[in-house]
């Protein structure tokens, strides 16, 4: 199953009060899941074993509606990503043989809760762009639809994503920053590169391909990593940017060599300083700041205010569980949220595009995020269209 799924009872108005009790599933819900699944859809399903790791996954969380005689009537399942404040409603099912009790309206209710009490200030869906019943409830209860995926089912069909807010919306608009997914686990500087490029002109989004992934990973790469190949250091990312007409500067907690202690190697170590400081003498010779500056959240904050974007290196760790440098792109905030696209997409964990982009951060959840490796390094740059006055 790849996207948001919803089987619902009777039309959206006048439903009868539901037959039925909510609780949380557990893994002894298994079974009974399963059945229910290969009941209501008839492709796109959730397998047994993505079920089981499911229902084990801190990420996700079911609510299971239930009958008086114990049988399953209908699930919600909302999964959200870590350190984050979204959360998506993955699927939403109703037995046949119970619709027209407003189960379905009972179970989103459910769902926005869930949501709410896990930290998300906004809920995610994707629903089928044939599915006029689902997307009539969705209207009605103050989803609104901010995009669509071409193909997006097994069969298919068109997806139609919506979005509802569950706090008061944020002040102003997010700029338009097109989302662009990282195509390799190593490129995820150069996709935060080619965002900003289509903000700064829109005509670069035309652009986005693998090829111009590749081109912009090797100019700014670092060369090695612990293993695999090379990340982006923030003074080749930001050449990258000044070549291609935008205008970057460089703030670091330190001003030394970076991405250094991962690697043991020293022939390695000494060819990532050779190519650290070619790209220092270029950023030099075409008068890009590199300063010495440990970034915190209310200097992004800042930046944000004054109409720049933030491309922001953080611990991979507090995101999705893995040790390692990883850059995002930050678009705007409100009070207490700073908005990030971050390119790269957790398949493994059902996640769509729509889980990725414009994600909302808490702002103290970013100060502990945007840092790495022992020594806590911090490092942005900031992208204007025209230069700083």
């Amino acid at each position: 199953m790849t996207a948001t799924q919803t089987k619902l009872d009777a039309s959206p108005q006048a439903p009868r009060a539901p037959a039925a009790k909510l609780r949380p599933a557990t893994p002894a819900d298994l079974e009974a899941l399963l059945a229910l699944e290969n009941e209501v859809f008839e492709t796109d399903r959730i397998s047994r074993r993505s079920f089981r790791r499911l229902l084990e996954s801190p990420t996700a969380s079911f609510v299971l509606a239930e009958t008086d005689d114990g049988g399953l009537a209908g699930y919600a399942l909302v999964l959200t990503r870590a350190s984050t404040a979204l959360a998506r409603l993955y699927s939403l099912a109703v037995s046949p043989r119970l619709r027209g009790q407003g189960l379905a309206r009972l179970l989103l209710d459910a769902a926005e809760d869930e949501a709410y009490e896990r930290g998300a200030i906004a809920l995610r869906l994707e629903v089928r762009a044939d599915n006029a019943r689902a997307i009539g409830l969705y209207r009605q209860r103050g989803y609104r639809q901010f995009g669509a995926y071409d193909d997006y089912y097994e069969d298919q069909t068109d997806a139609l994503r919506f979005e509802k807010l569950l706090e008061p919306p944020a002040e102003g608009m997010l700029p338009d920053v097109p989302f662009y997914e990282q195509q390799t686990e190593f490129t995820c500087g150069a996709a935060c590169v080619m965002m900003a490029l289509a903000w700064g002109h829109a005509d670069w989004k035309k652009r986005f391909d693998l090829e111009l992934e590749t081109q912009i990973w090797r100019e700014a790469t670092t060369i090695f990593m612990t293993s695999g190949h090379g990340g982006c250091g923030p003074v080749g990312l930001a050449l990258a940017l000044m070549r291609r007409g935008l205008f970057p500067e460089v703030w670091a907690s330190h001003t030394g060599y970076y991405f250094l202690d991962s690697v043991r190697d020293e022939e390695k170590r000494k060819v990532m300083v050779a190519a650290q400081k070619g790209f220092r003498r270029e950023a030099k010779a075409a008068g890009i700041p590199v300063r010495q500056r440990r970034v915190s959240s209310a200097d992004i904050l800042k930046a944000l205010d004054e109409g720049a974007l933030v491309m922001l290196l953080i611990s991979g760790f507090r995101m999705f569980g893995k040790k390692v440098p990883h850059w995002v792109l930050a678009l705007g905030h409100d009070a207490s949220h700073v908005f990030i696209h971050d390119p790269w997409v957790e398949d493994e964990h059902l996640e769509t595009r729509s889980a990725a982009a414009k994600l909302p951060i808490p702002v103290a959840e970013l100060d502990r995020m945007a840092r790495y490796g022992r020594e806590g390094l911090r490092l942005a740059i900031i992208i204007r269209k025209a230069p700083p006055k």
